[in-house]
């Protein structure tokens, strides 16, 4: 059961009933909105509380399966906020950019987040003392430039299970790269956003700081109460069997080739 859900008044006091302007609201937001007043957007907030009780009971059956999120927050008003609510669940997160291909090419990404990883060892370690000044200077700013993208990533070891974000429009790269893996998308969406392109859209301020706290605390909390480990990882299990299959293929074909040359050699002798 979800608990601790906003009332209509507590959602209110947050500024989250502010939409955007008429000329900006999608027509696929309507449904979401009580009136214009001043040409400025009312967003119904019944509808709201209605959105995070969905959400939140989403994300709590999710959360026994040990399903794991993907956040990612990066305007001003919501990257502190994202990264604060990501190390509290240690889940990964993007505050910064989002990196192109992080979920539909994550095999090339995930490549790039080891290297940052492995840089970053090596130089505490000390392995770049015999480069001059000038060398070691370029591979620190390129890993400066790394972190600034992939810090927030370093635990993301697979595609998550789910996709949390902050604003719909502003994330509608990385809502589009989840759609096209399946992945459930869970979003605070402005009226500017079409919620209709999210499995759970949450229609609320997206630029308010107070909304944006308050609607991230409630689902993280939510979600850290019924959060379950796996106890086994079926991707692990899956890359054992992978492994296993090609080992024994491998010595398939060694034993094939090791009989093809010893029946050559047989011939060569007759």
């Amino acid at each position: 059961m979800s608990s601790n859900i906003p009332t209509v008044k507590d959602l209110f006091n947050a500024g989250a009933h502010f939409g955007h302007l008429r000329s900006r609201t999608d027509a696929r937001a309507h449904d979401f909105v009580y009136t214009f007043k001043d040409r400025v957007a009312v967003i119904n907030l019944d509808e709201t509380v209605k959105q995070i009780e969905r959400a939140v009971d989403f994300l709590n059956s999710q959360a026994k399966k040990g399903a794991l999120i993907l956040l990612s927050g990066t305007k001003i008003q919501a990257k502190d906020k994202i990264k604060e609510v990501a190390d509290r669940l240690k889940m990964p997160y993007v505050n910064e950019r989002w990196p192109g291909g992080l979920i539909t090419n994550f095999e090339v990404v995930s490549k790039s987040i080891k290297k940052m990883i492995n840089i970053e060892k090596e130089l505490a370690e000390s392995k770049y003392d015999h480069l001059t000044k000038n060398e070691k200077l370029k591979i620190e700013k390129k890993l400066d430039k790394s972190k600034m993208i992939f810090d927030g990533l370093r635990t993301l070891e697979r595609i998550p299970d789910i996709l949390l974000v902050v604003d719909a429009k502003e994330e509608e790269i990385a809502i589009l790269e989840a759609k096209a893996k399946g992945i459930p998308v869970v979003a605070i969406c402005d009226t500017n956003a079409n919620p209709k392109a999210v499995d759970y859209p949450i229609v609320a301020n997206d630029d308010s700081r107070k909304t944006i706290a308050m609607v991230l605390d409630i689902l993280a909390d939510n979600f850290s109460k019924n959060y379950k480990a796996r106890v086994a990882s079926q991707d692990n299990d899956m890359d054992k069997r992978v492994n296993k299959a090609l080992g024994e293929k491998t010595k398939k074909s060694d034993k094939e080739s090791g009989g093809a040359k010893t029946k050559k050699k047989e011939r060569q002798k007759k």
